[in-house]
């Protein structure tokens, strides 16, 4: 079930290996959108972006090695994957793969995302790649779609979940970024003009550092939580649901021993299947959920010193119980009713329970179809703002 790691470290030291004094060089390809293209930096820089800042820390480690930028603005997964062949043409080694946040603000499930993730992976590493998946930076609190990062979080978590099953590296800049005092301010780009968040030259600093760490085996991110069950900021849940969170360490791995699931402040015993790569906790209710139901991960790997998490991962709203903002429609969670949630209930509206196009939190009225009913609902909260929106706690990382 559980992905074996094959770590790039190891990798690049075959590359890296030669009879005569000069090394092997190594050939990156940093891929992606804006954030890889490098816009939001410094423009007095010769070359933008983090893939030179990530060169010159390997080549300072003793690499011989050189990055190539291959992003490219506003662009969506979709047009990643028609573009990826032309791409590994120009030959590397590995593959830096970043994309996806162009997909949220197009509306692009994530499903469709994590599918084209996935098949430029293999067509890399059909073509002799290895490749490094990356998690998307946190969106900016004013960001036009996503601004409270429910839609972010949810697509971090199936990336870190599509890494550890195909037994890829990870560079997670969410949770890295998640980390910073005050992100917002001090490392990202302050244009009025930019509604999504791209990083300032500070921001691509920390984008290169995070890259490098895995690139040479340098463990400095805790167990992070992979996809959930329910959906982060789901509503209408079964009172009786079996809460599932993944876990997944890309580093020296999980301490089983110290992981645990924590509801609504009071440890339970979720069962724990896995291994220190990728586990699951699973915990069945003894009793029917009531209200909001706020789930955290506490737990540890074996770096030494530990990286450490505890925080709230999931929090979802069982059926029948009132908003805590007292919105009804507030289909993504993100403390307001708004066009967003208009387009997600028009994505989905005609489908039924167990139809692809069905989504659960559109159907405000959980009658197992979404349809004038739930669009009524709907309405009649539309514009309101309420003191909703969790999505940026998950930004608050414990180490």
């Amino acid at each position: 079930m559980w992905g074996a790691s094959r770590p790039v470290g190891a990798f690049v030291c075959v590359l890296v290996l030669s009879a005569g004094a000069v090394s092997a060089q190594t050939r990156y390809v940093a891929f992606g959108d804006s954030i890889t293209e490098g816009v939001g930096d410094d423009p007095a820089r010769a070359e933008l972006g983090y893939p030179p800042r990530l060169e010159a820390l390997l080549q300072q480690a003793g690499r011989n090695a050189v990055v190539v930028n291959r992003g490219v603005g506003a662009e969506r997964t979709p047009e990643g994957l028609s573009r990826i062949d032309s791409v590994l043409a120009e030959g590397g080694d590995v593959l830096l793969l970043m994309e996806g946040t162009n997909d949220i603000t197009r509306f692009i499930s994530h499903e469709t995302t994590i599918f084209n993730l996935r098949t430029m992976a293999e067509r890399a590493e059909a073509q002799g790649f290895e490749v490094v998946h990356g998690t998307l930076i946190p969106r900016i609190p004013d960001a036009r779609v996503d601004a409270d990062n429910i839609g972010n979080n949810r697509l971090n978590h199936r990336i870190r979940d599509l890494a550890g099953r195909d037994g890829r590296d990870l560079a997670d800049h969410f949770e890295v970024f998640g980390s910073l005092e005050d992100p917002f301010s001090t490392h990202y780009s302050q244009d009025p003009e930019d509604h999504v968040g791209h990083p300032n030259a500070r921001g691509y600093d920390v984008m290169a550092r995070t890259w490098f760490e895995v690139l040479v085996g340098t463990d400095a991110v805790p167990p992070v939580a992979g996809r959930t069950s329910p959906n982060y900021g789901a509503i209408e849940v079964s009172p009786t649901a079996t809460v599932s969170v993944d876990v997944w360490d890309f580093g020296a791995g999980i301490d089983l021993t110290a992981t645990s699931l924590v509801l609504n402040g009071v440890e339970v015993d979720a069962e724990l299947t896995g291994g220190a790569r990728g586990a699951n906790l699973r915990y069945r209710p003894e009793r029917p959920f009531e209200g909001t139901v706020r789930v955290a991960l506490r737990s540890r790997d074996q770096a030494s010193p530990a990286n450490t998490v505890d925080r709230e991962v999931l929090h979802f709203r069982i059926e029948g119980a009132p908003p805590e903002d007292g919105l009804s429609g507030d289909i993504d969670a993100d403390g307001r009713v708004d066009g967003a949630d208009l387009v997600r209930l028009a994505l989905a509206f005609g489908a039924d329970r167990g139809q692809a196009r069905y989504d659960t939190d559109a159907d405000l009225d959980a009658s197992g179809s979404v349809d004038g009913e739930d669009l009524a609902i709907l309405s009649s909260n539309f514009g309101r703002t309420g003191t909703g929106g969790q999505g940026l706690s998950l930004l608050a990382s414990a180490r």
